[in-house]
């Protein structure tokens, strides 16, 4: 019944969002793996993943679970796992779709648990862990919109750089926001086939769910290979590649196809008669009623996921004099019930 939930949810997101080419939620069973289990390329693969690199018998594992983000449509299915030891797991998988689009966008959400097999610098191939494909099945070997990882402050944190292609004066480009471990960031990718030389660009925690795309400075075009296709997502475990949790992968053709906003049903409407404004706010005073008129417990997020504000009130007002301009998510909580809003301060 899940799988057939999960399969209404896909095409529910297609009519709403525009052309999806692939959603994995990982609904897989659990002890399970994807990818494969040989030492070898493994074209059957496991739970829809064919393994097209590997020397060993280890695998990339799914696990009880799932990663959250607040406004994001809901996780559904588990998780996997990428293990952060190349030694036992030195594995490349990848899961195909179709499109004849020559830009396309994915998401993941990711919590890199530790600073496991990370370097400070990113050298040769060995720090991406995360891209698309130009083929799918035993063979990928045009793997191109890399997102790489790396340890910043002598292993305290981590940040998240993108790369083009494989060929050329190689180079990434960083996102200079230090993340912290144990933490759930939702990433977006958008890669441009037809510019030349081709062009990546990410966002992490962007600060618009669905509609429009927000603009984003980390881009890439160092690589000067060509792309003809899109085929797959690849997902890489190799010797400076992180322990990490991976989920909710979306492939589409728009901006909004691969960040779909939670539906209004638990978006708004699970907190009867719940309002808030003015949003967008001017001020320093946020006002929260509901039809209950009982006490609430408010929490304020930025964008990077991170609780800037929490207290109570009853039906009255927040004072927010201590945030900056931006975009928060606040999450509501009445009685029981949860509710999450976007809200813009200016």
């Amino acid at each position: 019944m899940k799988k057939l939930y999960t399969l209404l949810f896909v095409a529910l997101t297609g009519i709403s969002f525009g052309q999806v080419a692939l959603y994995e939620d990982f609904n897989y069973t659990v002890p399970g793996f994807v990818g494969g289990n040989t030492n070898t390329t493994d074209a059957t693969g496991s739970n829809n993943w064919s393994t097209h690199s590997n020397s060993q018998i280890g695998t990339i594992d799914v696990i009880s679970g799932n990663l959250t983000y607040p406004g994001l449509a809901n996780s559904n299915g588990n998780k996997i796992l990428l293990p952060g030891n190349n030694t036992t797991v030195p594995r490349d998988i990848n899961r195909g779709f179709t499109t004849t689009a020559t830009t396309i966008y994915y998401s993941f959400l990711l919590n890199i648990v530790d600073n496991t097999q990370l370097t400070a610098t990113i050298s040769g191939t060995n720090n991406y862990f995360i891209s698309l494909g130009g083929t799918t099945g035993t063979s990928v070997s045009s793997l191109f919109g890399r997102v790489a990882a790396t340890t910043t402050n002598s292993g305290a944190n981590f940040r998240l750089s993108i790369s083009n292609t494989s060929t050329g004066t190689l180079t990434y480009t960083e996102n200079p926001v230090d993340l912290n471990f144990g933490t759930t960031y939702l990433v977006v990718v958008k890669y441009d086939r037809s510019a030349a030389p081709t062009v990546a660009t990410m966002w992490v925690n962007p600060s618009n769910l669905g509609g429009t795309e927000p603009t984003s400075t980390i881009t890439n075009n160092s690589g000067t290979a060509a792309v003809t296709a899109f085929a797959s997502v690849a997902i890489r475990n190799a010797s400076a590649t992180p322990k990490a949790e991976i989920d909710e992968i979306r492939v589409g053709e728009t901006w909004a196809s691969v960040t779909p906003e939670a539906p209004a049903s638990t978006n708004s409407n699970s907190i009867s008669g719940l309002t808030m404004y003015p949003n967008p706010l001017k001020g320093n005073t946020l006002f929260i009623t509901s039809t209950a008129n009982a006490e609430m417990n408010v929490k304020i997020y930025n964008v990077l996921g991170k609780e800037v504000l929490s207290t109570k009130v009853n039906n009255t007002s927040v004072d927010v004099s201590n945030l900056a301009s931006g975009v928060y998510i606040v999450k509501v909580t009445e009685e029981g019930k949860t509710a999450t809003r976007k809200l813009v301060i200016q």
